[in-house]
Order: C-alpha cells, then sequence, then structure tokens
C-alpha cells in the first residue's frame, strides 16, 4: 500500500493535470467551427449506428454545443425500435428515463433538455450500451469528464449491477489525446468513438 502522503500527493497531481487539460480541450473546441462540428457529427452518427445492435436498451445523452450532436442517431435508434433512455438530474445524481421522441424534451435543472419526469425510468438489467460524453479520451479507454464526477458515479453503479453493459466514449477527432490523467472513481471506456473510426479497448488489454 503507497504511504497516504504519496498517495494524496499523487491524486493532486492528476487532479492537476486534469484541470490543464479541460483547459487545453475546452480551447480545441473553440476552435471548432461550425461546418467541421456538422460534418464530423454525421461521420460520426454513420459509425456509430452499426455498432449498436438492433432492439438495444442504449442510454446516452443530450448533446451540449461543444459536443458531437447524436441527435440523428438517437432519432434513427428510435425509429427503428431501440429503447433510447436519457438523463434527468434526480436524487443527488443521473437518472435514466426513456425518451420515444426528442421534441418531447424539456429544460431540467441545469438547463440541459431531459426526459419527462414521469417517463418510464431504466432497468439498469436491461441496458446493453451507453453512449458516454467527455472532453478528452485515450487509446486505453480512459476518459476525462467535466470535473462533476456524474457520468463516472453512474457507471460505477450500472457496471455494479449489469457488467456487461458496454460503454461507449463519444469524442470528436480533436478530443483524441495521448494520455489522460486518472484517479481511483475514474471510469475506462470499453469503446470510444471518433468520426475516423471505432477503437475497441477491450482487444487492446
Amino acid at each position: 500500500m503507497l504511504p497516504r502522503r504519496f498517495s494524496r500527493t499523487c491524486m493532486a497531481h492528476a487532479a492537476d493535470q486534469k484541470r490543464h487539460l479541460r483547459l487545453a480541450m475546452e480551447e480545441r473546441l473553440q476552435h471548432m467551427n461550425a461546418q467541421s462540428r456538422a460534418a464530423e457529427s454525421r461521420s460520426l452518427c454513420r459509425r456509430l449506428l452499426p455498432v449498436i445492435p438492433p432492439g438495444a436498451t442504449v442510454c446516452a445523452y443530450v448533446p451540449l454545443p461543444t459536443e458531437p450532436d447524436i441527435r440523428p442517431l438517437l432519432k434513427e435508434l428510435i425509429l427503428r425500435g431501440d429503447a433510447v433512455f436519457l438523463p434527468c438530474s434526480e436524487r443527488g445524481g443521473l437518472q435514466f428515463r426513456r425518451s420515444e421522441e426528442l421534441a418531447t424534451l424539456l429544460p431540467g435543472p441545469l438547463g440541459i433538455l431531459e426526459p419527462p419526469h414521469d417517463a418510464e425510468e431504466l432497468d439498469p438489467m436491461q441496458c446493453t450500451i451507453a453512449l458516454v460524453p467527455g472532453r478528452a479520451f485515450d487509446h486505453r479507454g480512459n476518459r476525462l469528464g467535466r470535473g462533476n464526477g456524474g457520468f463516472d458515479m453512474w457507471i460505477h453503479h450500472q457496471r455494479k449491477t449489469n457488467p456487461k453493459t458496454r460503454m461507449i466514449g463519444i469524442a470528436f477527432d480533436c478530443q483524441n489525446v495521448h494520455e489522460v490523467p486518472t484517479e481511483t472513481h475514474d471510469e475506462r471506456m470499453d469503446i470510444i468513438a471518433t468520426p475516423r473510426g471505432i477503437l475497441n479497448v477491450e482487444s487492446n488489454k
């Protein structure tokens, strides 16, 4: 076991590295123009659709302006009969509820569109795939989030309940980095999806 002082020093160093990487990624994303965002988002959606088997139960997210726009993919999944669940801010964390029509989403406490709170709640045992946003990813599946730990906490509990759920990190090409600094609570992805291709992290372990 590492000495407590050494362990705390390492965690503080990783947290500092994360802050710097978030700032760098924010700058990269701000330099992407609307045409590039749209083109990369379309390519990403095309690559992702064959990865998701028909009839899947998919947990996803409503993209923020600086995130890949996966809404066309979500609409396609709903049209073909897949069950799509999106996050709501409830009970001090993320709760996923079913969306059968994106037009019915409503602004939540954080201003992000969410399913109505009376929509069907996710049964964790039914979730086969989760599409996870992030600020940066590396080839080992490490993910840098926004710093609030919401998705990491949900992923941790989901994996304990249903280890078969495949976690897919969603990113623009510029969000691929050589190494993402990590702490003990960080959760790795099984797959990284970008406009250039699909990286199966599981096969690289």
